[in-house]
C-alpha cells in the first residue's frame, strides 16, 4: 500500500508542477510541499513506527546515508521513507541513525547533467540500502519571470535521451518535468527508467 501511496504523490506532485510551477520559490520549498503532500496521504494509522519503544514518523528529511557511498563522509538524502516494520543495518550504532529504507526521492530543479548523475549513482549505490529509488528532475524555463527561473538558452536543460542515458543499467525511476513559457522546449512529464521512457498525460 505505502508503495503506491508514494508512487502516484510523486505522479500527482510532477503533474502540479507542470500546471503551476510557482508555488514554490526553491528547491527546498519543493521538498517541503512534497512531504507535506506524502504525510497527508498516508492514513494516520500508518504515519509512524515504534523503534526502541519511541515514536518515530516514517517521512524523514535529510536523513542521512547508511553509508559514505565513495564519499569523504556521509550524506542526508532529501525525502526518505523508513521501511516497514523498521529494521537497523546490522553493526552500525546508533541503530536510529542507520534505518532500512523503504524508498528515497531526490530533487533537482533546473539542475544540470552532473546533479542528476549524482543522484542516480547514490542512489543505486549498492550500500544505500534503499528499496524504491526515485529521482524528480524539473525544469521552469522563462524569459526571467524569476530569477530562480532557468533561461531557454542555458546548457543544464537536459532531454529525454539524456536523462535515459544516465538512468540505463540502473534501478532508478526518474520523474523528468519541464515547463518552457518561452515555447522554446516542449513542456511536459515523463517517466524514464532501464524499461525506457513513459510520456505521462498532463490532463490525468
Amino acid at each position: 500500500m505505502i508503495d503506491n501511496i508514494i508512487k502516484n504523490t510523486i505522479r500527482e506532485f510532477c503533474l502540479e508542477f507542470i500546471r503551476s510551477p510557482y508555488l514554490c520559490y526553491t528547491e527546498h520549498g519543493l521538498h517541503a510541499l512534497f512531504y507535506c503532500k506524502l504525510y497527508s496521504n498516508i492514513p494516520e494509522d500508518k504515519r509512524y513506527i515504534q523503534w526502541e519503544c519511541k515514536k518515530v514518523c516514517i517521512i524523514q528529511k535529510e536523513y542521512p546515508t547508511a553509508d559514505k557511498l565513495d564519499k569523504p563522509k556521509r550524506q542526508n538524502w532529501d525525502i526518505s521513507i523508513i521501511q516497514c516494520p523498521p529494521k537497523a543495518v546490522p553493526g552500525k550504532t546508533p541503530s536510529y541513525d542507520y534505518l532500512f529504507l523503504n524508498s528515497v526521492i531526490e530533487f533537482g530543479m533546473n539542475e544540470g547533467k552532473e546533479h542528476l548523475r549524482e543522484d542516480i549513482r547514490r542512489l543505486s549505490h549498492e550500500k544505500s540500502y534503499v528499496k524504491n529509488k526515485y529521482a524528480i528532475h524539473l525544469y521552469r524555463i522563462s524569459d526571467l519571470e524569476s530569477r530562480r527561473d532557468c533561461s531557454q538558452r542555458s546548457k543544464k536543460i537536459l532531454t529525454t535521451n539524456d536523462v535515459l542515458n544516465i538512468v540505463k543499467n540502473t534501478d532508478v525511476n526518474v520523474y523528468f518535468g519541464l515547463t518552457d513559457f518561452t515555447n522554446n522546449h516542449e513542456s511536459g512529464l515523463w517517466k524514464i527508467n532501464n524499461k525506457g521512457i513513459t510520456n505521462i498525460r498532463l490532463d490525468e
